[in-house]
């Protein structure tokens, strides 16, 4: 196992997650990788390079509910030793109505998906990071944080949320124990699995995000004081 050590990647099921989990994998890191969704972990087995699938490893667990996180806050160790860094790839773009027509249905589930499970995810796994060995905590941001969206605004407010989440978790205790930083995606992810219009030649590509994402969990990151990191 690499300088990496063991790294938990929450949403590394998911399109954007996924391509951190490759690129940690070719780094030689021990990857674990909860899902609620049993089909999207074995696709993404599927896609994962066969030399790397024992490093790969795959928990059937809803890290967005206080049951499941509870459940893989006493599963995940036990099974796979200490770890060394976590990678929260959480939440889901949404585009429909302007605020103040956004139903309740609606705003629930967004702020469940894209801001609470973050909350219970750093609640989670914060903790059961290890000390002794350089531990580091990301989050993963798109751009409607910084830019509000007048339809997808729920997305701009717990993205603003999730921001703040990390800043107050960098000046309490944790902040002095864990190297903690926010990484914001500026563009739409280009994958291998893009279906709509175009790319747009300055979008970043999986490889660019994922790669960018190992570096900053990598020990020797060159800017370890910097809470937040926007890829060039």
């Amino acid at each position: 196992m690499g300088a990496l050590g063991t790294v938990l990647v929450a949403g590394g099921a998911g399109v954007v997650g996924e391509c951190v989990v490759h690129a940690l994998l070719a780094r030689g890191a021990r990857v674990v990788v909860p899902s609620r969704s049993e089909s999207r972990l074995t696709a993404l087995a599927g896609r994962v390079d066969p030399a790397d699938q024992e490093r790969l490893h795959l928990v059937l667990g809803d890290v967005g509910t206080e049951q499941g996180a509870a459940t893989l806050r006493d599963a995940v160790p036990a099974e796979h030793g200490p770890l060394r860094a976590v990678v929260a790839s959480l939440g889901a773009w949404w585009e429909g109505e302007q605020l103040v027509d956004v139903s309740s249905e609606t705003w629930d589930r967004i702020l469940r998906d894209n801001l609470t499970a973050h909350f219970l995810v750093a609640r989670t796994f914060l903790p059961l990071l290890d000390h002794t060995a350089a531990p580091v905590y990301v989050t993963l941001a798109g751009i409607a944080a910084d830019h509000p969206e007048p339809f997808a605004a729920p997305i701009s407010i717990t993205g603003a949320a999730q921001r703040m989440m990390v800043r107050a978790l960098a000046v309490g205790d944790i902040g002095a124990r864990v190297r903690l930083h926010e990484v914001a995606i500026m563009t739409p992810v280009v994958t291998d699995r893009w279906i709509g219009a175009p790319p747009e030649p300055d979008w970043l590509t999986g490889e660019v995000v994922g790669s960018y994402v190992a570096d900053v969990v990598a020990p020797e990151f060159a800017r370890p004081n910097e809470l937040l990191l926007e890829i060039p």
